[in-house]
């Protein structure tokens, strides 16, 4: 079953990695020009942000199987529609308003959904985790999400240069469409028989007070995890232009070089999640009490060196930094609460990305502006205040 979780989890966030490294270049061909793209992405996360939570309460009413196959087929479905417009604006000879409003809320329909099958995987996970295994269990999820992250952009940019613009998208929809219809075949059809195969697992154990949903500690972890997430987008929008301005690059090779830096971010993401399932078996809290300072470090490095090879190493710490809060942060919040309230929670985790992807592109580019080391600097003290607090809520723990 938890293998079953974490393949919906990996076909969920493919579905969002795959067309990103082609969206702005067919964009652009649709006659949108910069700001326009930015307040399109911008609205799916937004929408990611209004929904995650409600995503994760449905859960818990309709049961996590329907939402998980909603999730993928509600991505497929706008993915056709957001396809269709695009092709449509593209043959074109020029901006048309109402085909330009159709694509921006076209991706905010797109970003309702974007996280309901990870929403819902994360709660099932928790469903039929025992508290002991809980930790490892969410890295595998977690792992999921690197995998995307990595395997994402490396597959869109294959199947674009192997055919055009477009076959990011048809590759998307074919994915989405036949995994919503796998998963309706091998996931249980009554959750609360898969919750009963570790129901005598649970009753072996000591039972933990847990907090309300409203309480500090769960305050604590979702403060951790927004200083993971804002630095994960933000070096997403800023990586490139860095190189550009402070190591002399042309606007090609500073993409090029930003690519690499990436897929070794990612490498290390994963590869530190790898070593957490297998090896190192740490409580929630020590991975993130490990890995907010190697991002700290990271962040720091890179701002104050004019060594080019020292931003390799950045990136590294930063990535395994990252691998280990994202994975600690699920199972950290998932442990906070009671158990009737994992769906709530796992929806409140997912909406950490939708206040990234907002917060990050709109602070980090006014910050860059006023100096290019700037948001290193200030989003590695956000995430130092919020590693002190972390330690402080999470004391007693």
């Amino acid at each position: 079953m938890k293998n079953k979780l974490f393949v919906s989890t990996l076909v969920s966030y493919l579905g969002i990695y795959i067309t990103m490294p082609v969206l702005s270049a067919i964009s652009t061909k649709a006659h949108l020009i910069p700001s326009q793209i930015g307040i399109m992405i911008s609205c799916g996360a937004f929408a990611m942000l209004l929904f995650a939570p409600l995503w994760g309460k449905i859960s818990d009413r309709w049961g996590r199987r329907r939402v998980i196959v909603t999730g993928m087929l509600g991505m497929g479905l706008f993915f056709i529609l957001y396809i269709f417009l695009f092709q449509l604006s593209i043959s074109t000879n020029k901006s048309v308003s109402l085909l330009i409003y159709g694509l921006i809320g076209t991706r905010f329909l797109l970003g309702i959904f974007m996280t309901t099958t990870p929403t819902a995987a994360s709660a099932y996970m928790a469903d039929i985790s025992a508290p002991q295994d809980r930790a490892k269990d969410m890295a595998s999820l977690g792992f999921a999400t690197g995998l995307a992250m990595v395997l994402g952009p490396m597959i869109g940019g294959a199947v674009s240069t192997i055919g055009n613009l477009y076959t990011p998208f048809y590759l998307t929809i074919v994915v989405l469409l036949a995994f919503s219809v796998i998963m309706v075949v091998i996931l249980p059809r009554r959750q609360a028989a898969s919750v009963a195969e570790n129901k005598n697992k649970f009753e072996e154990l000591p039972k933990n007070k847990t907090s309300g949903f409203f309480s500090i500690e769960l305050f604590g972890w979702l403060l951790a995890g927004c200083s993971v997430m804002f630095i994960v987008v933000v070096l997403q929008l800023i990586t490139s232009l860095f190189l550009h301005d402070n190591f002399g690059q042309t606007v090609t090779q500073s993409a090029q070089t930003a690519s690499l830096l990436f897929f070794i971010l990612g490498i290390a993401l994963m590869a530190v999640q790898v070593l957490q399932m297998k090896v190192l078996q740490w409580t929630a809290k020590k991975m993130m009490v490990v890995g907010i300072p190697l991002i700290i470090v990271g962040m720091l490095l890179t701002a104050l060196t004019n060594l080019y090879y020292l931003i390799f190493v950045s990136y590294i710490l930063i990535g395994a930094g990252a691998g280990l809060g994202i994975s600690s942060l699920s199972a950290g919040c998932s442990l906070a609460v009671s158990e009737d309230q994992q769906g709530a929670v796992a929806g409140t985790v997912a909406m950490i990305q939708g206040i990234a992807g907002i917060v990050s592109p709109l602070l980090g580019s006014w910050l860059y502006q006023l100096n290019s080391q700037l948001p290193f600097i200030l989003f590695g003290c956000f995430s130092l205040l919020s590693y002190v607090i972390f330690l402080i809520v999470t004391k007693k723990k």
